[in-house]
């Protein structure tokens, strides 16, 4: 009896998780209003404890961690339809929900990271940061302006339009 090699095992436990059966039909789209909202509320409140330093900046760290893990989720399962995709046809009315979603989007988030980019030098001058944690904030901020890239979309196209489900009712 021959054994299987290293790699039709791997493929044999990655197949029991189910996961690349997901990736063989199109996700289902579907509007992810509290994902979006929780994702965002603990990107901004993990974002204002890190401004707060001092001992209190690894809890906002953790904060806003999960708020970009949970962000992650959101392009992968929620209303907007990728850029390019193999698996999903996007016609017109997908190219408008996108289209929209990220015209409201990209203002926020431009305004979040004018407030970074003016708000983190005044913080540093003001508090006298070390240096190192002023290039963690930077890192921080970087991730909030993820968190609201993957959420804000999200979050306007789920609010603004049905699914194609409740449209034919």
């Amino acid at each position: 009896m021959t054994a299987k090699p290293l790699t039709e095992r791997l493929d044999d436990i990655a197949n029991l998780t189910g996961i690349p059966a997901l990736t063989t039909r199109p996700p289902k789209r579907r509007p992810l209003r509290g994902l979006a909202l929780v994702a965002l509320v603990l990107g901004t409140v993990g974002m204002a404890v890190t401004l707060f330093g001092g001992r209190v900046l690894l809890i906002g760290d953790g904060i806003l961690l999960a708020g970009f893990v949970l962000s992650g989720w959101l392009p992968l399962m929620g209303p907007i339809k990728p850029w390019m995709s193999f698996t999903e046809r996007v016609d017109e009315l997908d190219a408008q929900i996108r289209a929209k979603a990220y015209l409201t989007a990209l203002p926020i988030i431009l305004f979040a990271a004018v407030c970074g980019l003016v708000g983190l030098p005044v913080l540093a001058w003001l508090q006298h940061r070390p240096p190192a944690e002023m290039v963690a904030l930077g890192g921080f901020a970087a991730m909030y302006l993820l968190i609201l890239w993957n959420a804000v979309p999200t979050l306007h196209a789920s609010w603004r339009h049905q699914p194609v489900e409740e449209l034919d009712d």
